[in-house]
């Protein structure tokens, strides 16, 4: 008995050790990025760890252990413009109004009121919301990156993770290994011209708006120098689906497809419509959370509601308004669907996505074969690596006619390779040692129990580079090559120079 009590007592004590107060800060970002975030928050919360979150999203639901404080008009979705205009519409915008956006997010009272708590740790997105570290800096607590999407380009220096442009193409490009030397070229130097600008521009930009209102402390060192203090950064990438291939410091802790989870039961008014497709079976088209789908022109509009309407399938759409004045009986719209338990179910068959990265790693997660309609930033990217994977087929906008459509849908139905293909995938992306919510909680509670993770820092972050590269040792041998180079030619001249006066003297003798 007296045993059972001691080893009672353990466990009370390891828990008590492992739970936390943990701030999470998600002020700057999409609805999507939240799904992912919302992974890590339940699985910290499902093992007893108290949790705040700071979000522009109001909580779908609310769960024990966790406290959602909602920042009021911080959605960035006012900002930014009709994406159908341009792909890069998007990210150029953001960049230009991120400095003000942060600080507004910063400045909001909600945010300002938890400056007098006390937290044992904070999770803080990458995404634009680098004004937020001034919160590190105050509350002198270990803090962790979280990233909304894969390491790559710049992002990796915050780790000080090797990058590798001569074969990681950029999401920017739709590159693939291996690359031509040109690709390389623009690959290699679009990485390190993108790092610039966000380092000598978006950066300073952020730091001095939060300085100039006073959001920032002045004892405060830069946020440049801040960011590399981060104890591990949780990156939403499947390292083995993941491809080609990278090495990864150990402070780099991949949990992609932490918010992927079974399907379950339809609500009882879908389910009855989708009975109602019979053996045809249904199609789910969405464009996600960040595209407003009444914002695509007008004749792209048409040419679906035309080519729905000529599908022996239903068609589940999912759109921003209520009614559409010539929608086809066989269509039905939703502003919100449960987009997973619909990809989880048998009688779907095709799932016509705008190519986001979230979709794509649920398309994944549960074998399902893809028509990528992708609409700006990395989703053409995502779509490309999904054909190259062989689950999926690409359609673009501009070439977007009933013909292309129709033909594109019987293709990805009709094609039993991608289905095969994508079993494949959804089976290599689950097999893993650890579910990526135990991964998330161990590294979580491994930074909280010491105090950080200064062990784990990579010394490239501490290296200037030409000393993490050898540039200053290279050099020194090159020079030294040249050098013996050079006392052997002047050796070797002078030693013929003897022998042809020693020739000639003999000659003249």
């Amino acid at each position: 008995m007296r045993v059972w009590l001691l080893l009672v007592a353990a466990v009370v004590c390891v828990s008590s050790v492992q739970a936390g107060r943990i701030l999470f800060l998600n002020p700057v970002g999409s609805k999507s990025q939240k799904n992912f975030f919302m992974g890590i928050v339940n699985a910290l919360a499902d093992h007893g760890n108290q949790i705040t979150l700071v979000s522009s999203y109001q909580p779908s639901k609310l769960r024990e252990n966790v406290r959602e404080v909602v920042l009021p008009d911080m959605d960035i979705s006012r900002i930014v413009p009709n994406l159908f205009e341009g792909k890069m519409s998007g990210p150029l915008t953001l960049m230009q109004k991120a400095p003000g956006f942060c600080s507004d997010a910063l400045e909001k009272e909600e945010m300002q009121n938890l400056l007098t708590e006390e937290f044992d740790l904070i999770v803080l997105s990458v995404f634009f919301s680098d004004c937020f570290l001034s919160v590190v800096h105050r509350m002198k607590v270990p803090f962790i990156y979280v990233i909304p999407f894969g390491l790559m380009g710049a992002l990796s220096d915050i780790i000080g993770n090797p990058n590798f442009p001569s074969f990681a193409a950029s999401k920017l490009f739709t590159f693939k290994h291996p690359m031509t030397f040109t690709q390389r070229a623009v690959n290699t130097l679009s990485d390190v011209m993108l790092g610039i600008v966000f380092e000598h521009h978006v950066l300073r930009s952020i730091e001095n708006e939060c300085r100039r209102r006073g959001l920032c402390p002045e004892d405060m060192p830069s946020i440049h120098n801040i960011r590399y203090n981060s104890s591990i950064v949780l990156i939403n990438s499947v390292q083995t689906v993941d491809l080609p291939p990278r090495p990864f410091v150990p402070a780099a802790i991949h949990i992609g497809g932490i918010h992927c989870q079974p399907p379950q039961p339809l609500p009882k008014d879908l389910e009855d419509w989708v009975q109602g497709a019979g053996k045809d079976g249904f199609i789910f088209f969405s464009l996600g959370s960040a595209v407003t789908p009444s914002s695509m022109p007008e004749k792209h509009r048409k040419t679906l509601v035309e080519v729905f309407g000529s599908l022996k399938q239903r068609v589940l759409w999912k759109w921003d308004k209520d009614t559409m004045e010539d929608l086809p009986p066989n269509v039905r719209l939703g502003k919100w669907l449960p987009q997973q338990d619909i990809l989880g179910d048998s009688r779907l068959r095709l799932f016509i996505t705008h190519g986001g990265l979230h979709s794509t790693m649920e398309s994944m997660y549960h074998g399902v074969p893809v028509l990528g309609m992708p609409v700006f930033g990395d989703q053409e990217t995502n779509m490309r690596e999904v054909e190259s994977d062989g689950w999926g087929s690409l359609l673009l906008w501009d070439d977007l006619t009933p013909d292309t459509l129709k033909e594109k849908i019987q293709f990805v139905m009709t094609n039993d390779e991608f289905k095969t293909r994508v079993a494949h995938q959804s089976a290599v992306m689950k097999d893993q040692p650890q579910h990526p919510s135990e991964v998330a909680v161990y590294w979580v509670e491994y930074v909280m129990r010491h105090k950080g993770a200064a062990h784990l820092r990579c010394p490239a972050l501490d290296m200037p580079w030409y000393k993490l590269y050898n540039v200053d040792v290279w050099a020194s041998v090159a020079g030294v090559v040249l050098l013996l180079f050079w006392l052997l030619y002047r050796l070797l001249r002078a030693l013929f120079r003897c022998l042809f006066s020693l020739g000639a003297k003999r000659k003249l003798d």
